[in-house]
Formats: structure tokens, C-alpha cells, sequence
């Protein structure tokens, strides 16, 4: 079942905003799959079958909000073969940090990033650049 938990930020003279840590989510797979080399996000069974049915698109994401309202993230991430993962999951970090700060104003503690899985890609589907096969060299 989906949480309900909010983060929130208040402003004095407006009133109250609240963000579901779904919306949150969202924004962090986006932003995610904005990134190269990663070739997307990886949930498990009941990751897939809850969005299946919700028909939402941030399978392998998870949010959390803490105690003094920033918000952690953990991300299950598939990296495409010749692709340096550290460099990749450093690039998801720093952009899923970058665009879920600026849309929605509240702090990110951390953002962890699980590399669950290689894709080694189909034939005749593009590689790494600079990537070469065995026939190739």
C-alpha cells in the first residue's frame, strides 16, 4: 500500500505546502533516466505489480523523509555495459540531488544509488562510445 507520509516546507505568510514522497519518487526516476549509461530503474516483484495496477512509472525508487524533513533517496539502478558505473551512479546522484531540490525546495540528505544489474545490451543496439567487440579490434 502507498505511503502517505508528506514532506513539508512552511511559508509563514501563505500557509502549508506538502509533497508526497510519490511525487518525490517521481521526480527522482525522471531524472534518473535523464542520465547516460543508465539503461533504467529495477524494482522487485511488488515494485512492478504496484505500478502495474497504479500505473505509475517509479519502479525501483524509494523516498524517505526524515525527521527533520530532507529527504533520502534509493534508487536500484541497471547500467549499460561499457559504461564506468561509478562515473554513472556519481552523474544520477548529482542529478537527482540537482532537480528534486530545485522543484521542490526541500534538502536531499543522500541519494543512494544500488547497481542491481549490467545491460549488455541487444545486437544492433548502440554501445558505449569508444566501445569495441572482439571482431572489432
Amino acid at each position: 500500500m502507498a505511503s502517505e507520509r508528506k514532506a513539508a516546507k512552511r511559508v509563514p505568510w501563505r500557509g502549508h505546502v506538502s509533497i508526497a514522497e510519490e511525487v518525490v519518487s517521481s521526480i527522482a526516476s525522471i531524472a534518473a533516466q535523464e542520465v547516460e549509461g543508465l539503461s533504467g530503474l529495477k524494482g522487485t516483484v511488488a515494485d512492478g505489480l504496484a505500478a502495474l495496477l497504479s500505473g505509475e512509472k517509479r519502479r525501483g525508487v524509494a523516498a524517505q523523509l526524515s525527521e527533520d524533513q530532507s529527504i533520502r533517496i534509493r534508487l536500484k539502478a541497471v547500467i549499460r555495459y561499457g559504461y564506468p558505473i561509478h562515473e554513472v551512479a556519481q552523474k544520477v546522484q548529482a542529478k537527482v540531488k540537482q532537480e528534486i531540490e530545485g522543484m521542490t525546495g526541500l534538502r536531499v540528505s543522500a541519494v543512494d544509488v544500488y547497481v542491481q544489474e549490467l545491460d549488455l545490451g541487444e545486437p544492433g543496439v548502440p554501445r558505449a562510445p569508444g566501445l569495441r567487440t572482439k571482431e572489432e579490434s
